[in-house]
């Protein structure tokens, strides 16, 4: 990861070149810090262009590698003052878990904020469509002045949760790196098969409080991996906990329907072209771009 910093006097750009810079940025999913200071992961050749061309006019770029480092970690610390509750799954937010853990929070003098994750929550509570996915609301979440990150999610079963969640968070850039930032995982809230998912280390007052609330269990995560095979010029990736008549929803695009117990995706090129196990809804399929089946989030519901 790197820190971009940059700076232009007003008179020395005519053309607008920070502007189209910040739309660079945009396009190569560089996360904005302040004002003219961006993270971001790589560097394509039309944003390296731009960067040439604004140093041109008078501008300065510094570019540093930035390594993701919680407040708590570099003064060596373990004070948990604020702390955000992220919806996943609508069900937890209907039924109010969202409240009676801030409420919990509240009591052992913690503070909380709400940021919604998941699509619909976010289009419930904010109004708008949002198409940013999962793990980029949680990398922009892990970048705010926070102690701590409350996962609340609700999937067809505990197992099928932690896998989804497991997907989720290596497909994030920046949380996936803050090993400090404690990271708790409530799956299935008010369900007989709940668990309290512990993703990170430093997190005992947190799972703690959480537990008096829920009385739920804490475990560890064990997930299995999305491991993907590759044969010849295909890719090929098992489904996890699926049952017959199951909806498969990749990257929030519904893509097919399970068969049976065992259901495997084939991709060749960057596109889908078959569901072992399962029908594919081709039409579908064509709004779904990817490089490799492992960058798919990809999680089952019941129809």
């Amino acid at each position: 990861m790197y820190l971009l910093l940059y700076d232009i006097e007003g008179r020395r750009d005519p053309h607008g070149i920070r502007i189209r810079l910040v739309r660079a940025l945009r396009k190569a999913n560089a996360f904005q810090l302040q004002k003219s200071s961006w993270i971001l992961e790589e560097f394509d050749k039309d944003l390296i262009s731009l960067i040439e061309e604004f140093r041109r006019a008078g501008g300065c770029i510094k570019i540093i590698e930035w390594i993701p480092r919680t407040i708590n970690e570099v003064l060596g610390r373990d004070e948990i003052n604020r702390v955000a509750i992220a919806p996943i799954s609508i069900e937890p937010l209907l039924e109010k878990w969202h409240e009676k853990i801030a409420l919990a929070l509240k009591e052992n003098g913690i503070e909380s904020i709400v940021v919604p994750v998941g699509r619909k929550i976010r289009e419930l509570l904010l109004d708008e469509e949002c198409e940013k996915r999962i793990s980029r609301v949680l990398d922009e979440i892990a970048l705010m002045d926070i102690d701590g990150i409350i996962a609340l999610n609700c999937g067809r079963s505990a197992k099928s949760g932690i896998v989804f969640m497991s997907q989720i968070l290596s497909n994030t850039k920046i949380l996936k790196n803050m090993m400090a930032l404690p990271l708790i995982h409530v799956e299935r809230l008010g369900r007989d098969d709940g668990v309290i998912i512990a993703w990170s280390s430093k997190n005992k007052r947190l799972i703690d409080i959480i537990k008096g609330v829920t009385s739920l269990d804490v475990i560890k995560p064990t997930p299995e991996l999305k491991g993907v095979l590759k044969s010849e010029d295909k890719e090929i990736r098992k489904i996890h906990y699926v049952e017959p008549g199951d909806k498969i929803i990749a990257n929030e695009i519904y893509i097919g329907k399970c068969l049976s117990n065992q259901v495997y995706i084939v991709a060749k090129d960057g596109k889908i072209i078959e569901i072992l196990g399962g029908k594919i809804f081709k039409r579908n399929i064509e709004k779904l771009k990817f490089n490799s089946l492992s960058e798919l989030i990809i999680k089952t519901m019941k129809d």
